[in-house]
């Protein structure tokens, strides 16, 4: 999950990760993939889909950091990355993480928020 400028912030990051999975396609793909190492053709018949969507969205996980590829004869084959994996729930993690929030962030937390010299 980096950027060609160099690694992104954990928030970049975890944007890209969110992104990536936002997309019921890609989700479903990633789904499959997920499920058992998949060649292009095979996502294509079991999900319905053109050829050239399914590179896409296989493009767009593997710049996510969530699969990888790897070339095997004459033929591309998709598999969950579980370093990448590892990496987005981290991110993920932290991102959700209810212990990290600040007390002001809390329901209650901010009790002069909008009220006349208060919390802006």
């Amino acid at each position: 999950m980096a950027a060609e400028t160099g690694p992104l912030d954990p928030p970049a990051e975890a944007l890209v990760l969110l992104r990536a999975l936002a997309d019921p396609t890609r989700f479903r793909l990633f789904r499959a993939v997920q499920a058992k190492e998949r060649c292009v053709r095979d996502l294509v018949a079991a999900e319905d889909l053109k050829q050239p969507l399914v590179s896409h969205h296989l493009r767009v996980l593997v710049e996510a950091g969530l699969v990888q590829a790897r070339r095997s004869e004459t033929f591309t084959l998709y598999a969950i990355d579980p370093d990448g994996l590892a990496r987005a729930r981290s991110r993920l993690g932290e991102l959700l993480d209810p212990d990290a929030l600040p007390a002001v962030a809390r329901p209650g937390g901010n009790p002069g928020c909008c009220r006349e010299g208060g919390g802006h």
